[in-house]
């Protein structure tokens, strides 16, 4: 059975739109990360090893190559979203989610 026109509307206008907002600040916040990163990256590529001091026990301490990887998964979403990424592009953006992903306070 097919949804109503008011069904559809609905969904469009609680999942969708509302998604659409989601992905509008997340592309805005990733553009702010990368333009604050420069002086970061520097340190965490180059620099003395940082390690993460917080000691209310998240599941992983970071640590300067957790920056990195940061670094490169905004890059190359950000590459997607811009269309200038490239098909190898979709590889390297999988391999860097689970570090990535491994910093969340909370399981995913």
């Amino acid at each position: 059975m097919s949804a109503s026109d008011s069904q559809v509307q609905a969904y469009a206008d609680q999942r969708i739109r509302v998604r659409a907002e989601q992905f509008r600040a997340l592309i805005n916040a990733c553009r702010d990360d990368k333009a604050a990163i420069d002086s970061i990256y520097d340190r965490c590529a180059n620099g003395a090893p940082w390690t993460d001091a917080r000691t209310d026990g998240p599941p992983k301490l970071l640590a300067s190559q957790d920056v990195l990887t940061f670094n490169a998964f905004i890059s190359l979403f950000l590459a997607c979203v811009d269309g200038t990424a490239q098909t190898a592009d979709v590889g390297q953006f999988h391999s860097n989610l689970a570090p990535f992903q491994a910093a969340c306070v909370r399981p995913i």
